[in-house]
């Protein structure tokens, strides 16, 4: 995107509210339990050093952000450095998996809120409440990244605040979680690929460049910022539920039952909330992101220029009542739930893909190839991307070469006309 088409908004706090809400949705919330049980006192620890293997990645996107200020994140990465059909291909799937994630996200949001309000819980009330949340997303994006940034940055304290005191309290409480010893590799590799899920949805923050305030110099502070914050929340939170009495003893919602330890059912029905409060937020960042993708094609002619269309607001408002529409049709439909898992997918292709094209960007800015950066970090990024892809199957493979076929004759409808 150029970058006199959309309004600059967004500063560095933007970009680190999307990176911190990006990483933690509902998963850690469901995490502690699953952790203890496979590797006992040494889940903290897990957590730590999974954090410390993704700020590989995260390392190679913020060098990444010094070399662009036009939207797209990593199809804009790719399409600069491969070519239009590959970055095309990259985006694509990126969105498209991205779109089946957002439906996914909201139906989880509904299951939780219904815990609290069971009349959500199914039917018309239901429906209601999935067109309600994403449609107010929507609005807000429409009208304004600033609002966006607004909005999540009181989400994100009211998800971290509770949180963060609970775990703070847990610590008190509690004593060590117990001798730490190294468990069996059969143990880690069981639970290391749910570990670094943990630690994906940082790359939306790249996204959205073109309405981000020096995005160049905003991106990587905010990049480099935010996975130490939240790995250090997961490493804590972790250490408080592995030295509390409720450890392994199979809660399924282990940060729950650890507020009920403490605070009571008050406490329980507050963390509950939070959850609540944490997937909204999750589904804010993403709706940002995301649907800043299409207009980032449609300006280098990969889609209808429909898609680049520009709000009196300065939003490409078109873009993002697509977004909006199609995560509600799915969501509805229900048919989303096994698909969920292309986003991670998708995810890893896309980070591979970045990450390669780095050393060719840096020598379209005159740079040297190669840094310190992408010698100690970029083979620790692809190992770790690659790893993980083989942890995949069949069928998730099948469904994303669906959505790449599908882009494809999308991409030679643009190029004919």
């Amino acid at each position: 995107m150029t970058g006199d088409k959309y309004k600059r908004d967004m500063g560095t706090f933007g970009v680190l509210f999307i990176v911190v809400n990006g990483l933690i949705g509902a998963g850690i919330f469901g995490l502690p339990e699953l952790l203890h049980e496979a590797v006992g006192a040494f889940a903290p620890w897990l957590l730590l050093i999974g954090g410390l293997l993704v700020m590989s990645i995260v390392l190679c996107f913020a060098e990444l952000t010094k070399l662009t200020d036009r939207s797209g994140g990593p199809q804009r990465f790719v399409t600069d450095a491969f070519g239009r059909f590959i970055g095309f291909e990259v985006g694509w799937t990126f969105y498209a998996a991205r779109m089946l994630s957002q439906a996914a996200n909201s139906a989880v949001l509904i299951a939780y809120a219904a815990a609290i309000w069971p009349v959500l819980g199914e039917g018309v009330p239901r429906a209601v409440a999935v067109l309600a949340v994403l449609g107010g997303l929507t609005v807000i994006n429409i009208v304004g990244i600033r609002r966006v940034v607004a909005v999540l940055g009181a989400m994100t304290l009211l998800k971290l605040a509770p949180l963060i005191l609970l775990t703070l309290v847990a610590l008190v409480a509690g004593a060590a979680p117990g001798e730490v010893s190294l468990p069996e590799i059969g143990a880690v590799e069981g639970i290391a690929l749910a570990t670094l899920y943990a630690f994906v949805g940082f790359e939306n923050a790249t996204i959205p460049a073109g309405e981000t305030k020096e995005p160049r110099r905003a991106m990587p502070r905010a990049l480099l910022v935010g996975l130490p914050v939240v790995t250090l929340i997961y490493f804590a939170l972790q250490w408080a539920y592995s030295a509390s009495p409720i450890a392994g003893t199979g809660p399924e919602a282990p940060v729950v039952e650890l507020a009920r330890l403490h605070w009571g059912d008050v406490g329980a029905l507050l963390i509950a909330a939070t959850v609540v409060m944490s997937v909204l937020a999750n589904m804010t960042a993403g709706h940002t992101s995301a649907s800043r993708m299409t207009p980032a094609m449609a300006d280098d002619g990969l889609l209808p220029g429909w898609f680049g269309r520009v709000s009196r607001w300065g939003t490409p408002a078109n873009s993002i009542a697509f977004f909006g529409l199609g995560s509600a049709a799915f969501a509805l439909t229900g048919s989303f739930a096994g698909l969920a898992a292309i986003s991670t997918l998708a995810r890893l292709l896309a980070y591979i893909g970045s990450i390669l094209a780095l050393p060719r960007l840096r020598r379209g800015e005159g740079l040297a190839a190669l840094n310190p950066v992408i010698v100690l970090a970029a083979p620790v990024a692809l190992a770790l991307s690659l790893w993980a892809i083989f942890q995949t199957n069949a069928l998730m493979w099948q469904t994303l070469a669906g959505f790449a076929v599908a882009g494809a004759l999308l991409y030679l409808l643009a190029g004919r006309r």
